[in-house]
Parts: structure tokens; C-alpha cells; sequence
């Protein structure tokens, strides 16, 4: 069974290894790593450590671009977030390719909806647990939409199993 990864980078994202018929076979907080200066970064290593646990056959990477009103430094932490997830990807994986948010959104008629109802369809056809945290004190369940998200990034991918 082919598999496939789905990368939402950043210090909040997630990691989603799926098969080409859908059943999940792993989700993963994105790796971080406090630096000397305190400051959390994606951790290579256990980026690393983890991909190399499997044998991905194609990998899907968001491709997120600067946001109006991003200050310099928050997009300079994000663009190293993504070179470290995509240069771990580029080492372990066969094929790799880049997906804006709108593109994975759009092909599976997700634009537009909230973080919240992306995190519903995709425990829907994943049951995966990691999508969703703790309860708060009013009873609902904080969304881990890095998880949700690399879950249907993951899911577009399928479509380019060759």
C-alpha cells in the first residue's frame, strides 16, 4: 500500500501519513526544539527520526506565503519552519510536491470553511483523535487544526499516486 504525507509546516502544523485508501496510519505534532534564546523552532532531528520510520511515497507540502500585517521576524520564523520540513521531506521522501492553501482546499470544496468544520470532515474520514485537545471549561475540545489540516493536505495528495 502506497503512502502518503501530508505537511501543514510550522511550530504549530502537523504531520499525516495516510494510504492511498485513506486509512490512517500516523498523525504527528509538528517537532519543536526550545533553542538557546528560549524560542521554539521545528526540531530537525526528530523530524528527521520520524519520517525515516516510514516509507513515503509521495509528500505534500503546504506552500504558505506572507500574510498582510506579518511582521518581518514572524515570517522569517515561519520560512525557517518550512525549509526545515521541506529539506527533512526532500531527504526521505520519493516524490514531493507543493500545494498553496487554496489549491487542497479547493479541490476538496473546502474553501471557505472554518478551522473547525475542516477538523469535523476530516475526523470524519480519519477518526483521528490527535485533531482535537483537551476540554475546555465550557465542555468543548480545542482544535489541533495543524493535525486537521495535514490530514486533508495528505488526502489531496492521493490524487498524484502515480
Amino acid at each position: 500500500m502506497r503512502k502518503v504525507l501530508g505537511i501543514d509546516p510550522g511550530l504549530s502544523g502537523g504531520l499525516s501519513i495516510i494510504d492511498e485508501q485513506l486509512n490512517l496510519i500516523a498523525c504527528y505534532h509538528m517537532p519543536t526544539v526550545k533553542t538557546d534564546d528560549g524560542k521554539s523552532r521545528v526540531c530537525p532531528k526528530t523530524l528527521n527520526s520520524i519520517l525515516k520510520d516510514h516509507q513515503i511515497d509521495l509528500t505534500v507540502v503546504e506552500k504558505v506565503g506572507a500574510r498582510p500585517g506579518q511582521g518581518v521576524v514572524s515570517m522569517f520564523n515561519f520560512g525557517d519552519s518550512f525549509g526545515v520540513a521541506r529539506a527533512i521531506a526532500e531527504i526521505n521522501c520519493r516524490q514531493i510536491i507543493y500545494a498553496r492553501p487554496q489549491e487542497w482546499r479547493g479541490y476538496q470544496m473546502l474553501s471557505g470553511l472554518s478551522k473547525e468544520q475542516i477538523a469535523e470532515i476530516a475526523y470524519e474520514v480519519f477518526q483521528a483523535e490527535e485533531i482535537y485537545g483537551r476540554k475546555n471549561k465550557s465542555g468543548n475540545r480545542a482544535v489541533k487544526d495543524g493535525i486537521s489540516d495535514s490530514l486533508m493536505i495528505a488526502k489531496y495528495g492521493i490524487r498524484f499516486l502515480e
